[in-house]
């Protein structure tokens, strides 16, 4: 046997994260002494909120080690429902818990698709969506919008039916919003829209709201209509690691949804997993039941705008505005064609931002593991020291372009 077919082949049609993969990069150049600005993973920073941490130790003195429902304790149920308003639409048999919000995708997909079935993500899919789908032997798609760039890739009621019309095995479409890793937020009525259109079909539509309550606009969170028409086709994912402090190792996520479809990713994940640590659930439960505090939030907003001000006039780049989530978006075409002071050509997004990296210690993720050929995406929950020096070494670096 040949070394290759030891391996699964649908596992060799993807590659390791390449969002985590960063955080490896920056803790090598760290250890070697080399400058690092980190732009890559995302990943909220800074002191873990005192009432998690409390009851997650709590949680480990009174001894609750021990197996729990395999859906999710009864309090974390609750807790969900009540943190996303969902009250008057669900109950806690509609929500599962789950190891990070990635496990609920997974069982999203796992529930839901037959194999061969195609899912439909966003145009610029985060960089898991893919791997997920295919593990559930699911042919995945990213739905492109014909105006192209114009409406900062969000895909459009017109968009989806053109893709739902040329697939009918489709089963689903899945939304990230707000989106990693453009950044941008679809409105209430755009959201709507796009659940009508999956109604009418008669597939789901996944709605990734992990960074929900990261939104810089008036108004706040864009949330979707739950009623007769839209409530057997709607899921709803979400989980801790980006809207608090320093949570994304606690691996907790969770879904709300439709009765059958909740039922039976609780039976899957009685086998497979059996749920989540508990300790981890009683530190969730005090984080959604305290009130929200915005001040993560707001400091965000200030890293946003302090990005913006130190990357205006950033060599042959155009850098999208961000509405929600923590991420800027560049378009780097600009970029493409042109040579580095050592004489290398600059081909593709990998190769801008290889070059960031080594000319600049500008640590970033290139668009072509989003399927966005051209682009980079960087995470601004780095320190306001490397958000400043490092878009002065970027804009040195970019500048030497010839």
């Amino acid at each position: 046997m040949q070394s290759t077919e030891r391996i699964s082949t649908k596992l060799g049609k993807f590659a390791p994260s390449l969002t985590l993969a960063l955080k490896s990069v920056v803790r090598h150049r760290r250890a070697e002494g080399l400058p690092v600005y980190d732009f890559g993973l995302g990943e909220t920073r800074g002191e873990l909120h005192p009432a998690i941490r409390a009851a997650g130790e709590k949680a480990f003195r009174e001894g609750r080690t021990m197996y729990a429902d395999p859906a999710g304790t009864p309090e974390l149920r609750r807790a969900v429902i009540d943190w996303l308003g969902l009250a008057d639409h669900y109950g806690p048999e509609n929500v599962v818990i789950t190891t990070g919000a990635k496990q609920a995708l997974f069982n999203v997909f796992l529930a839901t698709c037959n194999p061969a079935d195609c899912v439909l993500f966003d145009a610029a899919p985060w960089v898991s969506y893919q791997p997920l789908a295919v593990a559930a032997y699911a042919f995945p798609v990213a739905v492109l919008p014909l105006e192209g760039h114009s409406n900062y890739l969000k895909v459009s009621p017109a968009d989806l039916e053109r893709n739902l019309a040329a697939r009918p095995h489709t089963r689903l479409f899945l939304l990230n919003n707000p989106c990693n890793p453009t950044g941008q937020l679809y409105s209430a009525a755009e959201v709507e829209s796009l659940l009508r259109v999956c109604c009418r079909y008669g597939v789901y539509m996944v709605l990734d709201r992990l960074y929900w309550r990261i939104v810089y606009e008036a108004g706040g969170y864009p949330e979707p209509p739950i009623d007769d028409e839209t409530r057997p086709w709607l899921l709803q994912v979400d989980g801790m690691s980006k809207n608090f402090r320093s949570t994304g190792g606690m691996r907790i996520g969770w879904s709300v949804g439709p009765d059958d479809v909740t039922k039976a990713m609780i039976n899957l994940q009685s086998h497979y997993t059996s749920g989540p640590a508990v300790p981890d659930q009683a530190a969730a439960v005090a984080a959604l039941t305290h009130d929200y505090d915005p001040e993560m939030v707001h400091d965000l907003r200030r890293k946003r705008d302090l990005l913006r001000l130190h990357a205006e006039g950033m060599p042959h780049v155009e850098i999208w505005p961000t509405p929600a989530s923590f991420y800027s978006f560049w378009n780097v075409a600009g970029c493409l064609g042109k040579r580095t002071p050592s004489g290398e050509t600059i081909a593709g997004a990998d190769d801008v931002s290889r070059y960031l990296l080594e000319e600049a210690g500008v640590v970033t993720a290139s668009g072509r593991a989003f399927l966005q050929e051209g682009f980079l995406r960087l995470s601004f929950t780095t320190s306001d020291e490397d958000i400043v020096q490092g878009m002065a070494a970027a804009h040195e670096a970019l500048g030497r372009l010839i």
